[in-house]
């Protein structure tokens, strides 16, 4: 496997690490939607906090795989 397929391969990983980490955000928007109703405010510190954490994380993720990508194709028009 060469460089190109290998790089390739971990963009792939990390498409797939950001969708993952997308689906967390969308879930926990729904339990957040969901607590409307119970009004538990240590629940919802706690699920503000976590919806926080996943959306920095998306953000690291999504900057990481731009900045691999253009290593790629670096390497790649070489």
């Amino acid at each position: 496997m060469s460089k190109i397929e290998k790089m390739e391969s971990i963009l792939t990983k990390m498409e797939d690490l950001k969708n993952s980490q997308k689906s967390l955000i969308e879930k926990l928007g729904q339990i957040q939607v969901a607590l409307f109703d119970i009004e538990s405010k240590d629940l919802d510190a706690h699920i503000d906090k976590v919806v926080d954490a996943a959306s920095n994380a998306y953000d690291e993720i999504n900057e990481a795989i731009e900045e691999f990508e253009e290593k790629k194709d670096k390497l790649d028009n070489n």
